[in-house]
């Protein structure tokens, strides 16, 4: 029998909590394994468990550090964990802040319930930034915010090159190489290598 998805939801309005508990019990192939207040109680206890969840959902606004902040300090500690925002939100910023911060995932707490647990199979399976809810749901960066250079290394970033080999390749000092892979990753509101290798999919670069 295939094992249900664990989640961690961190959301600071007691009923939203309440419902989403409610709403996950309800739901097979989903275990709900924790429910936090504050996103400083669910980073403190990530980091005391012994089994992780398979994925945390968490709201924007909170009280202490903000769902954003949550992300990054969660994805400094855990480079594969799987995090979705779930918010009341749609504006593009907080997308754009979201997968600067790590997340794989923005979903809009009034989606409906299939939508829900399609989302959630989506972050699990997939390499693409899974955005549900949203009237757009690709994140719109034209395309000439890179260089010709970039779009270069770009290329070779997907393939899973290490900086030395780019560099060999392009004739580039290693210095230059991480140079390029910080303002790319900086222009396309970017950080992990799924979400460059979806916008390169996406661009023809791949």
């Amino acid at each position: 029998m295939k094992k249900p998805i664990r989640l961690f939801i961190a959301d600071d309005h007691h009923l939203m909590l309440e419902g989403l508990a409610s709403l996950i019990g309800s739901i097979e192939g989903l275990e709900l394994t924790g429910k936090f207040a504050s996103g400083r109680d669910l980073l403190d206890t990530l980091l005391k468990t012994v089994r992780l969840p398979d994925v945390c959902l968490i709201d924007i606004e909170m009280p202490g550090i903000d769902g954003i902040e949550t992300v990054r300090l969660i994805r400094e500690k855990f480079v594969d964990m799987k995090i979705m925002a779930l918010t009341m939100h749609d504006e593009q910023h907080f997308v754009n802040r979201m997968i600067v911060a790590g997340a794989n995932g923005y979903v809009l707490k009034n989606v409906k319930r299939q939508s829900f647990i399609d989302s959630i199979n989506r972050v699990m399976s997939g390499n693409s930034f899974v955005i549900e809810g949203l009237a757009h749901k690709k994140v719109n960066v034209p395309d000439d915010e890179l260089t010709d250079r970039e779009k270069d290394i770009l290329k070779q970033i997907v393939l899973g090159k290490s900086n030395k080999e780019i560099s060999a390749e392009l004739y580039i000092s290693d210095r230059t190489v991480d140079t390029h892979r910080t303002n790319i990753k900086r222009k396309l509101k970017l950080t992990t290598l799924s979400q460059l290798m979806q916008y390169a999919k996406e661009h023809g670069l791949s």
